[in-house]
């Protein structure tokens, strides 16, 4: 089933400016509209591309209509129709920008604070808000109520659809801390996955969202059918509404544990978290998401630690890449190096490096911490890899920058992937040190349309 609210890419500024300005109905209004009408228009935007109306009926009506002798109607409703078929079926557009939002960023000091409204929303085509709880019964939690609802972070989110109407809001549940406890029980529980379900509609007609994200770190072999069972429930659910599925999965498959066509047959997107291939530990400064596998790189390096390989590895084992988007990192991993001269790709270290003064993460700077207080280190572009690197002194970081950020942008492209995905918003240059102000955007933006 076509599932036409999750067609729209990247609008352009007359359609934002348009659409923002005819823009009267509340959250509410907009979500029961939809469900009501599901009027799809028929708009070129600069993709060159189509979003077709998926009623039939009011396609019949607008053909009907048409100041032209009858007898030429037949010709009309072939024309578009095959002309809907080729452009939903003959080629995958690429441009999805899935942008993860985590809503603690509020509890950054100073110049990290970042808010859900200082997200551009005219970049985001879908916003996932990350995260929200569940109670072990399968239903939603609001896990900080002081800043999801009395600070506004989650009626922040939703407000952004006032500067991008074709913004799609999406909650997500799981993530690293969350782990498999919860998951587990309800995936495998046909009671509380019906709590779910309903828990999601309650919250999207209580905050207007547009859909649900499961990143769950991670399943395991017992899991495997039940996380498929889960998924398809939610999209039999889901989709008389037109409410959105999608999954953040780990880079390299995991075999036991997930049913990869099973999985990709019923969500919109799977997000794939191609970052973390190297954190510190590993004794050695390493990359944190390779585009490509280097010379050096060990045989299990070169075959599961790169985007580029992980990639191939999902589409072998049957996910459809018109539904796959690679993840892209905006913070880098430090490392401490044991000889400040010894600072190339797979120089020793000791540990991790500094930790970002906003962040705070072990080992981490967020790429608005790497702009602010690494302009005077060393850069270095691995053109195997593809992704640069920074030095001084005894301190070495591997990260993105615009420079990788479009060439990963043009490899999904390149493999007519749905397009790509941010983890997080908050943490890209948002206050312009590097020159642009949210410099890893625009450059996915820049690079997304030819």
């Amino acid at each position: 089933m076509l599932n036409t609210s999750f067609e729209a890419g990247l609008p352009t500024q007359a359609q934002l400016s348009l659409a923002t300005a005819n823009r009267s109905t509340t959250s509410a209004e907009r979500q029961r509209q939809s469900r009501a009408f599901r009027l799809v228009t028929l708009r070129r935007d600069n993709y060159h591309r189509f979003t077709i109306n998926s009623n039939l009926a009011n396609l019949y009506f607008r053909l009907h209509h048409i100041r032209k002798p009858c007898k030429m109607f037949p010709k009309y409703l072939i024309l578009l129709l095959g002309l809907c078929f080729f452009v939903h079926y003959g080629h995958a557009a690429t441009d999805k920008v899935i942008c993860y939002y985590a809503n603690w960023a509020i509890y950054r000091p100073d110049k990290g604070f970042f808010h859900a409204e200082d997200i551009d929303a005219s970049i985001c085509t879908h916003i996932n808000y990350a995260f929200l709880g569940v109670f072990p019964n399968g239903s939603l939690q609001i896990i900080d109520e002081w800043g999801d609802i009395e600070k506004g972070n989650i009626a922040g989110v939703e407000a952004l659809k006032d500067i991008n109407p074709y913004l799609k809001t999406i909650f997500s549940i799981g993530g690293w801390n969350a782990g498999n406890a919860i998951l587990s029980p309800i995936a495998a529980s046909a009671e509380l996955r019906a709590n779910l379900i309903a828990s999601c509609f309650e919250f999207f007609d209580k905050y207007g969202f547009n859909g649900l994200d499961i990143d769950w770190e991670y399943p395991e072999a017992k899991d495997k059918e039940n996380f498929v069972t889960l998924l398809k429930e939610l999209k039999t659910a889901f989709q008389p509404g037109g409410y959105i599925l999608t999954i953040a999965v780990s880079a390299i498959p995991i075999d036991d544990a997930y049913d990869i066509p099973g999985m990709s047959e019923n969500v919109d997107v799977i997000n794939l978290m191609t970052y973390d291939f190297h954190i510190p530990g590993g004794g050695i400064a390493a990359e944190n998401s390779p585009l490509y596998w280097g010379d050096s790189d060990s045989a299990w390096q070169k075959e599961y630690e790169n985007v580029n390989s992980t990639v191939i590895n999902w589409l072998n084992e049957g996910a459809d890449p018109a539904k796959l988007t690679i993840g892209l990192a905006f913070y880098g991993h430090t490392f401490q190096l044991a000889d400040p001269n010894e600072h190339d790709l797979g120089a020793p270290v000791v540990g991790a490096g500094m930790s970002g003064p906003y962040t705070k993460g072990y080992g981490i700077m967020g790429y608005n911490e790497i702009c602010e207080l690494t302009s005077d280190w060393d850069r270095k572009f691995d053109d195997q890899q593809k992704v640069p690197y920074k030095y001084k002194g005894d301190q070495w970081i591997g990260y993105d920058d615009d420079e990788s950020v479009a060439l990963k942008v043009q490899f999904a492209k390149d493999h007519n992937l749905a397009g790509v995905m941010v983890w997080t918003v908050d943490m890209d240059d948002f206050l312009g040190y590097s020159g642009t102000k949210n410099q890893l955007l625009n450059a996915i933006k820049d690079n997304l349309i030819d």
